[in-house]
């Protein structure tokens, strides 16, 4: 049986083989969270980021973490689903659809309208998952971002 629940006080640490695995699979050794980070973050008076952990046996087998973000289209906050992973150990056990069944319905039950979130076009295993929960997907939008001496230089 798969249980999941959010992440509690004390297990920030429980996030980083996660994020190693995505990690992994889009930007090897790009990793720089520390579970102190995780801790800090899911943990703060005023969180704007949640965590569910999804576990078989006691043991964690993958997690899905979330923002909130805004949609202007829509005049409302909604859902930003930043990252979902499953142990290679779980996979294929029903985990990454047990986590998007708790991310829906935590997204129903804060009101928000919609749940967004990246797949790289390269991963046909994600994608055909999410077109198996109902996802509507454009392939044409590419992942952007600034960071390191790009940023610093726009920001001048």
């Amino acid at each position: 049986m798969i249980d999941i629940r959010p992440i509690a006080k004390g297990e920030g640490a429980l996030l980083l083989p996660m994020t190693h695995v995505i990690a992994d699979s889009h930007q090897p050794g790009s990793v720089k969270a520390t579970a102190e980070d995780y801790e800090r973050t899911f943990s703060s008076e005023h969180p704007i980021v949640g965590a569910l952990l999804a576990r078989i046996d006691g043991v964690v087998a993958g997690a899905a973490v979330w923002h909130r973000s805004f949609s202007t289209n829509a005049g409302r906050e909604i859902m930003y689903l930043e990252d979902l992973a499953v142990l290679p150990a779980f996979r294929r056990r029903g985990v990454a659809q047990a986590l998007m069944k708790a991310v829906a319905k935590l997204a129903v039950a804060k009101g928000y309208p919609k749940i967004y979130w990246l797949a790289m076009p390269w991963n046909t295993g994600a994608v055909q998952f999410y077109e198996g929960i109902g996802a509507q997907m454009q392939p044409e939008n590419l992942l952007c971002w600034l960071d390191g001496p790009a940023l610093e230089a726009l920001a001048r």
